[in-house]
């Protein structure tokens, strides 16, 4: 699990970053300009007779001068790739600065920006110096994205619709769109669109669902390894969810799951037939955190959904659920009074190889969870005989422990009233000797 969660923030970084950051030396540049930090970074990289953004900086217009402060603080004029690299003309030049014969563009059209953004993201040469990939583009043209563009969807996103358009920002920055704890609200930011996604007859429901879910529970709380849009549906090659590649994405962080369902008549079913899958139990981007209700639940996505209580499969499920519950039961149990015995025992007994088991335990217990995957009552049966006696040892354990510190109260409550009754014996006898010596 921790190896596939960690590949999924490197992959992430690694296909989004490159969307940021340019080679100087490429087809956008003439020069080789380094990234630069601290005082007078912002003046870096910007000729004295650069009309454009001399020009557009000093105009104070609502309209044309924030691209130029929005550009002053990209990734792109770290590198020295400036306003005619995208929109052409002739810079130095007065008189051609905005010469359609300089090449002079203007606002780009947005079928126009894939491949404008390509000049330099898909030239290996130029983004081998960064380590940065070079397909960004080939992805996103066989992506929904992409062929949407290519049909002539005007509303479809290109490259400026995640990255933004002239402040474009290192994927760590954590003000970039693409920021890791920001794809949400990015891809949200089309994907809960009513208008736009109804028009298409789509749903615009995905970031509401995802902000239901034990993934974003865990998101908001700050484990940002946990699953963003981009690690089920990628970033920049997006395809349809009905593929089998989104369908069994889950695969690639739930391996121990995935491989204890392809062991089961789920998965033989889905070979044939294309379900159930992961999203069939699930749900898709309202994942809750699964419970043993859902073996015998009504809802959606239990299992009466599909099978009826009288079948053999339903019949199934609810003898794992009765296996699982004695088993979680007692596993809780042990550990609640193990904790209770910590808590008010107050010392006197080393309780570290108990505790040591009950991890152990916990850390089986997940395992067990894994394997009601694989839908087979009698290997779930045999994997937790095992931490039922463990759970059972733990709790008479612990009741033997809270009768010994009774036996000792007794003891010591029996030690005090010998004590009391010899200390209270001589003190008579020694009175008594007092009053003889007086007489």
């Amino acid at each position: 699990m921790a190896f596939w969660r960690s590949f999924a923030v490197a992959r992430m970084a690694a296909l989004a970053m490159p969307v940021f950051v340019v080679l100087a030396v490429s087809p956008c540049s003439a020069e080789s300009p380094q990234p630069e930090t601290g005082a007078g970074a912002q003046a870096a990289n910007i000729p004295e007779n650069y009309n454009c953004i001399n020009c557009h900086r000093d105009l104070e217009d609502e309209r044309l001068t924030p691209p130029v402060n929005d550009w002053m603080e990209s990734v792109h004029r770290e590198v020295g790739v400036r306003c005619a690299d995208c929109h052409g003309g002739a810079p130095f030049n007065d008189d051609l600065v905005k010469e359609p014969s300089e090449g002079f563009i203007g606002k780009p059209a947005a079928k126009d920006i894939p491949s404008l953004c390509a000049k330099c993201h898909s030239d290996a040469g130029a983004m081998r110096a960064y380590n940065q990939r070079s397909d960004q583009f080939a992805l996103y043209q066989g992506s929904v994205h992409g062929k949407a563009l290519e049909r002539g969807d005007s509303a479809a996103p290109t490259c400026i619709s995640c990255h933004g358009k002239h402040k474009i920002l290192r994927v760590k920055d954590p003000n970039a769109l693409v920021n890791r704890q920001n794809v949400p609200q990015t891809c949200g930011g089309c994907h809960s669109g009513q208008k736009l996604l109804g028009r298409k007859k789509m749903p615009a429901n995905q970031l509401a669902l995802y902000q239901q879910s034990w993934h974003y529970e865990k998101f908001k709380a700050g484990d940002l390894l946990v699953p963003t849009c981009v690690d089920c549906h990628s970033n920049h090659g997006i395809i349809r969810p009905s593929s089998q590649r989104v369908r069994t994405v889950c695969f690639n962080c739930h391996n121990a799951q995935a491989e204890n369902y392809k062991a089961s008549a789920h998965w033989k079913a889905y070979k044939n037939q294309g379900e159930p899958v992961c999203l069939h139990c699930h749900s898709y981007h309202d994942i809750s955190r699964p419970t043993l209700a859902k073996f015998t639940g009504q809802g959606d996505a239990d299992c009466a959904a599909c099978h009826a209580e009288d079948s053999r499969a339903y019949l199934v499920g609810k003898e794992i659920q009765t296996v699982m519950a004695s088993t979680v039961g007692a596993v809780e149990a042990a550990g609640n009074a193990l904790d209770d015995f910590r808590r008010n025992a107050h010392g006197g007994f080393e309780i570290s190889a108990l505790t040591e088991r009950m991890q152990k335990t916990g850390e089986r217990l997940k395992e067990l969870n894994a394997l009601t995957h694989k839908l087979d009552p009698a290997a779930v049966k045999k994997e937790s005989e095992e931490m039922l006696k463990t759970a059972q040892a733990v709790s008479a354990e612990v009741d033997s422990m809270w009768a010994e510190i009774k036996t000792r109260q007794i003891g010591l409550a029996v030690a005090w009233v010998i004590f009391l009754g010899f200390g209270g014996a001589l003190w008579m006898k020694a009175k008594a000797l007092d009053r003889q010596r007086r007489d």
